[in-house]
């Protein structure tokens, strides 16, 4: 049942389609303090055109709301928000869906004196100045986290990500799509590196999101182990998922944090655990606890690599993922390609990564000439399957062919020169709304 739950997400690529994943961070425009829960649910709640277009826990609580036909909102452990394209056949129609969506916000935001900026990491709040958003499977994800890392909360609260969703048609061709997803996650880290900035100042890192990823929860996230090995199959996901803990179960729509720490396979074998018994609610659930640069969902396979960024960047993410992953022989070239490092290696290229983006060298790894090649082939994939798609990545040409810049080298080069270390220059240039 697990492994066909996984099995049943192949398509017919004539019905591969692309979704979309933007998340912001939102601030008060008068102070610049993160918006907390009472200020998001006004805000988002002027989104919705009806009232069964709002959910909400406990009766009182905004949590999650559609977006007309554009797909959905939620909200991140600190306030972050998410926005959740509708999966499209095309970039255009990708496009179009996100920047109506900023449309919207932008007016949304101006109404409420708020603003929401594009980044990797907040540039401007420590940890305690975070605004917990009061969601019940983040009350339970909260401390079981903080055990396991000592950035685990700095993620939750201070991070935000593109995520790319695309889709497989074939066990093997899943195979290919997750393992290349793992292990080109370093390389795409460092081409859409943005957030050089913390509590108003240089952090030392090109991706400090990155960074607080490394010291999260070995578990779960980073390199997928199975990524380091050949032929993997919908069965050894679904074993080493088994292998990953629990953090949480959920009953009723209530979350309980009782069986945290339980291998899921200990969990399956001893019937439960402090009174629940297992139902297949817990395994849905405990898949979307995974959080591997590249992931298994039910529909398709998550690419979780990229630092929050503006429209052209989120588009141009899309583009590339999709050139590499639409076309057969892009895919075999990129496969051929890509980094085969250990855990330890691999590892490594992370750390140095986070730390100095396009610039680094490890592991016998030269990541500026790796991104100039991946920039390369995925524009060759494109341009045979999406041909009108291609421009998606003109920002990547000029910028990682050459300029042989991230996002976040630009913003260390105005920091240090026309912006004379000014956050208040950092902020206006980051903002989207």
């Amino acid at each position: 049942m697990m492994t066909d739950y996984l099995r049943r997400g192949a398509q017919s690529s004539s019905e591969w389609k692309c979704g979309l994943e933007a998340e912001l961070f939102g601030y008060t425009q008068s102070t610049l303090e993160r918006l907390d829960a009472r200020q998001l649910q006004r805000v988002l709640a002027d989104f919705a055109t009806t009232d069964d277009r709002l959910y909400y826990e406990h009766d009182s609580l905004l949590v999650e709301l559609c977006v007309g036909g554009l797909g959905h909102l939620t909200i991140e452990p600190g306030g972050q928000v998410e926005f959740s394209g509708r999966p499209r056949k095309t970039l255009n129609e990708v496009a179009r869906d996100l920047a109506s969506f900023l449309d919207r916000l932008r007016a949304v935001a101006n109404q409420h004196g708020v603003i929401f900026l594009a980044a990797g990491f907040d540039p401007l709040r420590s940890i305690v100045d975070q605004k917990w958003f009061p969601k019940m499977r983040y009350a339970v994800m909260r401390p079981y986290l903080a055990l396991q890392g000592s950035r685990a909360w700095d993620m939750m609260t201070r991070t935000c990500a593109v995520q790319v969703s695309l889709d497989f048609d074939s066990e093997s061709d899943w195979f290919k799509k997750f393992t290349l997803g793992n292990r080109l996650a370093p390389i795409v880290t460092a081409i859409f590196a943005n957030s050089p900035f913390a509590e108003g100042k240089l952090s030392g890192y090109k991706s400090t999101r990155a960074a607080a990823w490394l010291k999260t929860d070995d578990a779960r996230s980073g390199l997928s182990p199975l990524a380091t090995r050949d032929n993997v199959t919908f069965e050894d996901y679904v074993a080493y998922a088994m292998g990953v803990p629990m953090i949480f179960a959920r009953r009723k729509g209530i979350y309980t944090g009782a069986p945290g720490g339980i291998l899921f396979a200990d969990f399956l074998e001893n019937n439960g655990a402090v009174g629940l018994s297992p139902i297949f609610q817990d395994w849905t659930d405990h898949l979307t606890t995974i959080f591997t640069d590249a992931r298994a969902k039910p529909q398709c396979i998550e690419l979780r690599s990229a630092d929050g960024g503006s429209l052209k960047f989120a588009l141009a993410l899309a583009a590339l993922w999709k050139g590499l992953f639409y076309d057969g022989e892009a895919l075999g070239e990129a496969l051929k390609l890509m980094p085969r490092l250990d855990m330890a290696s691999a590892l490594a290229l992370r750390e140095d990564v986070a730390r100095r983006g396009l610039a680094a060298r490890a592991a016998g790894i030269d990541v500026l000439a790796f991104a100039k090649d991946l920039v390369r082939i995925a524009t060759n994939g494109l341009r045979r399957t999406s041909p009108g798609e291609v421009h998606y990545l003109d920002v990547l040409h000029e910028m990682v062919l050459t300029d042989e810049m991230s996002p976040a080298d630009v913003l260390l080069r105005n920091w240090d020169g026309l912006w004379h270390h000014s956050m208040a220059k950092v902020v206006e240039y980051l903002r989207v709304s």
